[in-house]
């Protein structure tokens, strides 16, 4: 029986390695609602590459409207590098009813975790988190609510529900059973409701 020379079985374990990586490849894209009334949409892509690392791009667009006004835009994009679980490089730009920020950081000494929502396992552990909009390193306080249904997608699902106390931030987290993001809420500084609901 003829073997395959040795270039030829490297190039079809890259091949296999990079489909089974483009396999794991995940979006999560949410609605956004302030006070039950749709302002924008939030999308996260995780992609996963052959040497275990992994690159999250964030995108977030939101206006909220008084009277056919716009009376707050903000806009959010950030690209993170990861690799065992940690923080490598971040790159965020935010404009916030027009002012701008941007964070641009590397880190090679440290373990840092950003907002990581799309990573249960990773972030309920965590006892601080970075805030990529703003370069600050929270305190984080992670609380176990009662499990509940969700409706999601036209059908119940049972989840697990966190609660996570930062700076002056309240944010509830939905999960499933088996770890996927279905839902955030959150309380704005005006005491505003804010939740992230699942696209279809």
């Amino acid at each position: 029986m003829k073997t395959l020379p040795t270039f030829a079985m490297s190039a079809l374990a890259t091949l296999l390695l990079a489909t089974v990586a483009a396999a794991d490849n995940r979006r999560i894209e949410f609605d956004v609602l302030l006070d039950k009334k749709p302002i924008g949409t939030h999308r996260f892509d995780v992609v996963p590459a052959v040497d275990g690392s992994q690159r999250i791009r964030s995108v977030a667009s939101f206006d909220v409207k008084i009277l056919g006004i716009t009376a707050f835009r903000y806009r959010h994009q950030a690209t993170e590098q990861w690799q065992n679980g940690c923080l490598q490089h971040i790159n965020a730009s935010t404009e916030e009813n027009g002012r701008q920020t941007q964070v641009v950081r590397a880190y090679t000494s440290e373990c840092v975790v950003t907002y990581a929502y799309w990573d249960p396992e990773r972030l309920l552990q965590q006892q601080t988190l970075l805030n990529p909009q703003t370069g600050e390193v929270d305190a984080i306080r992670v609380e176990k609510l009662s499990d509940e249904n969700l409706m999601i997608r036209g059908s119940s699902i049972a989840t697990n529900r966190y609660r996570l106390h930062a700076a002056k931030l309240v944010i509830d987290l939905w999960y499933s059973r088996s770890g996927e993001w279905l839902q955030l809420e959150s309380t704005t500084t005006t005491k505003r409701r804010l939740r992230y609901r699942l696209r279809s």
